[in-house]
């Protein structure tokens, strides 16, 4: 059953999220740096009448920086970006009602053309188009046909996780619009082309305090029984009523309930969506579930002075937040915690001790709630692993110091998978690291160094297998990891043609690794790019390996991470290209449509 939560949700405790989302690792990313290039240009409306657009957000990101730069453009429509360095430039727009679009983009969503300039270069001809969105707009009622104020609603579509896996998704809105008013209506705007649903999220916990308590028809008629023996009888026939009475009337809440009013996300209404195009009647009812009380039990080493807090995270299959929600109380007492009003399907249990150096604990449990028992979690503390190693490099450029690496363990994203995030060691002057209090669970190993330095992580050795690029399952602590550093990353360039000898066009570029071992979400051999408009396309910082290249007309953010699409590719005539470590090969890509 859907219910308002993402599918799923990483706790990293001490951590910091960002390391999750990260192309797969290198150096650390430069702050934007200074040159002498430009680019500047209008947003305008995609109208045949195109007309330029004031305050509308646009954006300029390079890949070697972390920060994106940002401006308005003026009451003309105008906008400039000067100091820029060389490098390849993602440009976009972004304003309310209108869908943000990147320039070059096939359509919205895509992740448009780079723009590639050098030192002296100034780009004066840009021309950025933004849709007008589409709108849903509806009522929101409660079970008994009243309108429900102050639900934030969500318009969903099918899209790729970052595991390049389909998933119904929320898509970014502007909050004022898609909460409900006084009357339950909700208005949902600045939606791109394509079919959607939508879904009006659980509320689990009443804004009260206070249960929502659910009677059969029974319960009533002898509650309206008692009410008419306790005025014959007196008070105590009433009671003496009430204490035969049968079982206790049963808490309820608010489900998830997608359109037209099912809250089985399967069984939802897609709903078409053409250009600017408003659908009105968007109508339906929240519905009551049963809801449960959660409790449970910690334990811990005898020793341990315990300060410990417990978090309930729902592990469903739907993304209706960004955010993620998880909730989190203190353990009470002899060990003892409790979650109320808990919506039924699946979750996961986490404990987890404050960070302390090494001494860190945790326990998890996977647990299902159906609305009618009241499940009992049993949690075990135990001692967070360790993992040590040495930091080690491969050619002639001067090495380091080798306080300027870091090794880090990030957490494996998967739909029921919670991964506890731990902070990343600094290696010392011998080049040894460690890091401590891991909690039991699958990892990617990384390291950086701060910094320029001209060196690309190679390798990560655990019992002379690479982990680098395949996740790692700690259930005890390890040592003698080594982590490899090469001053020799391989290049690949080229272009991307229409066809043999026809000049190129804009196309998405995906190189794989032939390894089929190696398709995995955000795995460092797996690169996607937009070539430019005149077909050409350049990936840097590559290990050595066979690969394949293909060109295609048209995918969806992260579908290039999706098993099945990296298939049909490599056996539908994607190019074979063997890289060398330092080798730098320049290839032609006859480009072709999407693969479906």
């Amino acid at each position: 059953m859907g219910r308002s939560t993402a599918f799923c949700f990483v706790v990293l405790l001490g951590w910091n999220l960002s390391a999750i989302a990260q192309q797969p690792a290198r150096e650390t990313a430069r702050r934007p740096g200074t040159g002498t290039a430009s680019i500047s240009g209008i947003v305008v409306t995609d109208d045949a009448d195109a007309r330029p657009l004031r305050r509308a957000r646009v954006f300029l990101h390079n890949s070697d920086e972390e920060i994106a730069r940002t401006t308005i453009t003026d009451d003309a429509g105008r906008f400039a970006f000067a100091g820029l360095p060389n490098g390849r430039y993602t440009l976009g727009s972004a304003k309310d009602g209108y869908v943000t679009t990147n320039y070059g983009a096939s359509h919205p969503g895509s992740a448009g053309s780079p723009i590639a300039i050098t030192d002296g270069i100034s780009r004066n001809d840009i021309t950025l188009a933004l849709l007008r969105g589409a709108v849903i707009t509806g009522t929101l009622l409660d079970p008994d046909g009243q309108p429900i104020p102050g639900v934030s609603m969500r318009a969903l579509r099918i899209a790729y996780t970052i595991n390049g896996e389909r998933r119904l998704m929320a898509v970014a809105t502007t909050v004022a619009g898609h909460i409900t008013d006084d009357r339950g209506v909700y208005r949902i705007y600045g939606l791109a082309p394509g079919e959607y649903t939508i879904a009006a999220p659980a509320i689990p916990e009443l804004s009260t305090g206070d249960e929502i308590l659910m009677m059969t028809e029974s319960e009533v008629r002898r509650a309206l029984d008692e009410v008419g023996q306790s005025s014959r009888q007196g008070v105590g026939g009433s009671e003496a009523a009430i204490a035969s009475g049968g079982d206790e009337p049963r808490p309820v809440g608010y489900a998830t309930v997608f359109y037209p009013g099912t809250p089985v996300s399967s069984q939802s209404l897609m709903i078409p969506l053409g250009r600017a195009e408003e659908r009105t009647g968007i109508d339906f009812q929240l519905q009551y579930v049963p809801m449960t009380t959660v409790r449970g039990t910690v334990t811990w080493p005898s020793n341990m002075i315990p300060s410990v807090t417990v978090h309930l995270i729902a592990t469903d299959d739907v993304i209706l937040s960004d955010t993620n929600e998880a909730r989190v109380t203190s353990m009470r007492g002899r060990g003892e915690f409790s979650f109320n009003n808990v919506p039924p399907g699946s979750y996961t249990v986490v404990a987890r001790t404050a960070q302390s150096g090494s001494s860190v604990y945790s326990a998890t449990a996977d647990i299902v709630v159906d609305g009618q028992s009241q499940p009992e979690v049993a949690l075990s503390m135990q001692a967070g692993f360790t993992l040590s190693g040495r930091v080690a490099f491969d050619g002639r450029a001067a090495v380091p110091n080798a306080s300027r690496i870091r090794v880090s363990l990030v957490p494996l994203i998967s739909g029921a998978q919670v991964g506890l995030g731990t902070a990343p060691a600094r290696a010392d002057n011998t080049g040894r690291f460690s890091i401590t209090g891991i909690a039991g669970g699958k990892y990617r190993l990384q390291a950086a160094i701060d910094g320029a330095s001209g060196w690309m992580l190679s390798s990560s050795l655990q019992n002379g297998r690479d982990v680098l690029d395949t996740p790692i399952d700690i259930r005890q602590s390890l040592d003698g990891v080594v982590v490899t550093f090469s001053d020799r990353p391989a290049e690949l360039s080229g272009s991307a043609r229409k066809a043999p000898g026809q000049p190129g066009g804009a196309s998405t570029v995906i190189l794989f690794s032939t390894d089929r071992t190696l398709w995995t979400p955000r795995s460092r051999k797996i690169r996607a790019q937009q070539s430019a408009p005149d077909g050409t396309f350049g990936f840097g910082v590559l290990p050595s390996g066979e690969y394949y290249v293909a060109a295609v007309g048209d995918v969806e953010e992260n579908e290039w991470y999706d098993p099945v699409l990296l298939d049909r590719l490599a056996v539908s005539g994607a190019v074979k290209v063997q890289l060398a470590e330092g080798e730098k090969k320049v290839i032609d890509v006859v480009g072709r449509p999407a693969v479906r």
